[in-house]
C-alpha cells in the first residue's frame, strides 16, 4: 500500500506550536469460503492558535484528486458540513471558540489510486494532510486556541 504523508507548517507567530500522529490498522480474515481484509487509517495534527485571529477565516479545504468523496465534517462532536464533491470549503472562525476545538474529517472516495488533501489555512498557519490508495478518511486537527 502506497500511503502518502504530507504535513506542511508555515508560521510566523512564535505562538504555534503543531504535532502530528498517523497510525494505520490493517486486519485479514481468512474461512474456508472466503478472504476479507480491512484497512485504516489515522492521520492526526495538534496546533496552537491565538484567540485573537479567531475575527478572521480559517478556511478548511478538503480536495480529491480524481471522482468523488462521501463524507462530513465534524467540530467537537457537532456535524458541520457534508462532504459530496471534490472540493469542499467551509470557514470555521465562526464555530471555533478558546479550548480544545476538535476536528473530524470522514469519508470513503470511489475511486482507487486516488488521493485526499485535507488544508486548513489560518492567520499565520497552513496544515496540510494527505492520503492516498484506500478509500478511506479519517483525518483529525485538534486546535488548541488559546
Amino acid at each position: 500500500m502506497n500511503i502518502k504523508y504530507l504535513l506542511l507548517l508555515t508560521s510566523i507567530a512564535s505562538s504555534l506550536v503543531a504535532t502530528t500522529a498517523w497510525s494505520q490498522t490493517s486486519m485479514e480474515f481468512n474461512n474456508n469460503k472466503n478472504s476479507y481484509s480491512t484497512q485504516r487509517q489515522v492521520q492526526s495534527s495538534t496546533i496552537s492558535i491565538s484567540a485573537a485571529t479567531l475575527s478572521q477565516p480559517h478556511i478548511l479545504i478538503v480536495n480529491v484528486s480524481r471522482g468523488n468523496i462521501d463524507g462530513l465534517i465534524k467540530l467537537n462532536g457537532r456535524v458541520l458540513q457534508n462532504i459530496k464533491d471534490r472540493n469542499t470549503r467551509i470557514d470555521l472562525s465562526s464555530y471555533l471558540s478558546r479550548g480544545t476545538n476538535t476536528i473530524e474529517i470522514l469519508g470513503k472516495y470511489n475511486i482507487k489510486n486516488a488521493s485526499v488533501k485535507v488544508e486548513l489555512v489560518a492567520p499565520q498557519t497552513q496544515v496540510s494532510q494527505q492520503t492516498s490508495n484506500n478509500g478511506s478518511l479519517n483525518q483529525t486537527i485538534i486546535l488548541q486556541v488559546r
